[in-house]
């Protein structure tokens, strides 16, 4: 099969290969990848900008796919399933995380795409213990956009306990940022606001209106506070949700949320830098960080894609074949010519 290689942890190292398909055994699944989405991890990963990856391995930890094959061990899904997997592989099942219910944060877990061949290939090889069952009126095209949603849910709906009725604002207009507005409104925000640069105005801001996110303040020509105080009352939002990964991003989190209110980081901010503790501390905040993504809001992603009346394809700018990765990595890496590339394997 047809398998997208990071070969080794040089910068760019990453070729276009044939491997065997793999055999499913136990209680793992073979499935056929529909889609597969490029991440901000997967740039990163690419242009060994962290050192979690383990080479030579196949990228993608966002895909949906159809199983063709189940191990001896399978007892839940069947060959025709349309599933979509969390990005664990495996877990100790001993350490303190395991032992809560979130295996997803423990610090030996392999993880799809990363540790273990992922979805930038022909097939896939799963562990059943981690997947999900979409509909069977589910958009293939629109689930590889179910682990990004998992991730917004994390943050909206597990960390910040969106509540229907309160008010919402987003900051930084990428994929994790728009999906996070779009999730609060399927979970009842009486207003979402979604903030960016200027260069997100053409593709980003444009694709968030059709999608019914209303209010996209443009910070370069738009004070978002004042914005935001005119059209909602005076009041402040009850959370906001950094998805820029960077300090300015939560420093403007921390301006715009109101006294005993949530901020929730979705990003990843990488350097160390001085932190606002005397503001933080006086608007008395609530303050959660998102790192991957829990079975909880893997089941509220899967069950807003099997539901949803929102066209989430909408998100979708480009499809490539394999063979096309390094046109579709340079279009992942210009935030204002697009938005989510995704591969099409069968291409």
């Amino acid at each position: 099969m047809k398998a997208l290689r990071r070969e080794s942890r040089r910068v760019g190292d990453i070729n276009l290969v044939d491997i065997p398909i793999p055999e499913p055994v136990g209680n793992l699944v073979l499935a056929k990848v529909a889609y597969a989405g490029i991440c901000g991890s997967d740039l990163d990963i690419l242009y060994s900008r962290n050192t979690i990856y383990q080479p030579p391995v196949v990228q993608g930890h966002e895909f949906s796919a159809v199983i063709t094959d189940v191990g001896g061990a399978v007892a839940d899904y069947k060959t025709g399933d349309k599933i979509v997997s969390e990005t664990t592989f495996g877990s100790c099942g001993r350490c303190q995380m395991c032992r809560d219910g979130n295996y997803h944060l423990c610090l030996t877990k392999d993880i799809v795409g990363w540790t273990e061949n992922g979805g930038f290939a022909e097939y896939v090889l799963l562990n059943s213990q981690y997947l999900h069952r979409l509909s069977a009126q589910t958009n293939l095209l629109s689930a590889a956009l179910v682990e990004p949603t998992a991730i917004a849910a994390e943050g909206v709906h597990v960390k910040g306990k969106l509540q229907p009725g309160e008010t919402v604002a987003v900051i930084g207009p990428g994929t994790i940022g728009i999906l996070s507005a779009l999730v609060a409104l399927e979970l009842g925000a009486k207003t979402v606001y979604l903030i960016g640069l200027s260069d997100a105005r053409d593709v980003r801001f444009r694709i968030a209106t059709e999608l019914g996110i209303t209010h996209c303040i443009d910070s370069g020509t738009t004070d978002p506070l004042a914005y935001i105080l005119d059209t909602n009352g005076g009041d402040k939002p009850d959370l906001v949700l950094d998805a820029t990964g960077t300090i300015n991003g939560f420093r403007q989190a921390l301006d715009l949320v109101k006294r005993n209110g949530r901020i929730i980081e979705a990003g990843s901010i990488t350097t160390e830098t001085s932190f606002p503790w005397k503001k933080a501390a006086y608007a008395a905040i609530d303050l959660h960080f998102v790192f991957s993504s829990s079975h909880a809001a893997w089941a509220k992603a899967v069950q807003i894609f099997n539901t949803s009346r929102i066209d989430y394809t909408k998100l979708i700018t480009a499809i490539c074949p394999l063979d096309d990765y390094q046109r579709a990595f340079e279009l992942a890496a210009n935030p204002s010519q697009s938005l989510k590339v995704l591969f099409d394997p069968s291409r």
